[in-house]
């Protein structure tokens, strides 16, 4: 398969719907503008790797990745539906499936990830990331802050100031704007991240009592369609990976992500479980990634859990 942007043309219900550029411009004035900018869109066909019906898309004639990227209708969920490409079209690592609209999209502690059009959803194949020439070893357990620095310094690109919520959320003004889920199974790392472009969810809308206020590009006054900050993310990241990986250690990688954290030295938050939450200090992070907290004057790392400001207890 010729690497690039595809349309996917054929449905595989439940798991993910077809789509086609009209049907796609139709969703939201952000998508609108990528099928215009991505223009012209070519009739084509993947073939699939275990049997001969193959895939009906379109593909763009401008977008050049160097890998490929996916693009669905409605979705269960990404994480589940690239799994199902992975199994029918062989993708690549460093591939990707975006979804205009997700019906049961989840993050972390599997809560609900309310998913309307305009926003970016997307999971992307990576390698094992121990296996880039040149790794050494511990950068497995470094997925999920990798994937934020990724995204991080993606929205800064575009004029965001961003900072990470241990351990794979991304806040801006102390307001959550991207949600990352990592995700091993049959030997594949997936990573999904869900950016709030165009919308953000209402504070009455979300239905965890401990999730914390939304906020979107939108209303900071930026404007970014999903192709346009996925196609900078897959173009930069992967080299940005790469690099961090060849010429750092994980503890040097955890040291530079300290600045981007948020809330240390803070009164937090702590929530162990749906019924656990404590009060605490963040301190900073773990040479493995962990977070060091402080909780009732004796200093640990954890390594699950959420944290949130200390006025936010709910259980």
């Amino acid at each position: 398969m010729q690497p690039g942007l595809y349309l996917l043309g054929s449905d595989k219900k439940p798991v993910f719907e077809a789509i086609d550029p009209d049907g796609l411009a139709g969703f939201h004035p952000a998508w609108e503008k990528d099928v215009k900018r991505l223009s012209p869109w070519v009739r084509t066909e993947i073939a699939s790797d275990h049997d001969n019906s193959g895939f009906a898309a379109w593909r763009s004639d401008r977008a050049g990745p160097e890998n490929t990227v996916f693009v669905c209708g409605k979705c269960a969920s990404t994480m589940d539906a690239i799994r199902a490409l992975i199994d029918a079209s062989g993708l690549s690592p460093w591939d990707g499936l975006i979804a205009v609209q997700q019906q049961k999209g989840r993050g972390q502690m599997e809560r609900t990830w309310i998913s309307p059009p305009g926003n970016l959803y997307v999971s992307w194949y990576w390698p094992d990331l121990e296996s880039i020439d040149g790794a050494g070893p511990g950068w497995r357990a470094m997925a999920s802050l990798l994937a934020g620095q990724v995204a991080a310094e993606a929205l800064e690109s575009f004029g965001a100031d961003v900072r990470i919520k241990w351990p794979n959320d991304l806040l801006v003004n102390d307001c959550k704007i991207c949600g990352i889920l990592v995700e091993h199974r049959a030997g594949h790392l997936i990573v999904g991240i869900g950016i709030n472009l165009a919308s953000a969810p209402p504070n009455d809308r979300l239905t965890d009592a401990f999730a914390i206020p939304a906020v979107s590009l939108a209303q900071l006054g930026i404007e970014v369609s999903p192709m346009e900050l996925m196609l900078h993310m897959a173009e930069t990241g992967r080299s940005r990976i790469r690099q961090l990986v060849k010429t750092l250690e994980p503890e040097e990688f955890v040291m530079q992500l300290q600045k981007r954290l948020a809330w240390v030295e803070q009164p937090v938050t702590i929530r162990r479980s749906h019924q656990e939450a404590v009060l605490g200090e963040i301190r900073g992070l773990a040479a493995d990634g962990g977070l060091i907290v402080r909780i009732s004057g004796k200093t640990s790392v954890i390594y699950t859990g959420s944290i949130l400001p200390e006025e936010n207890i709910h259980i």
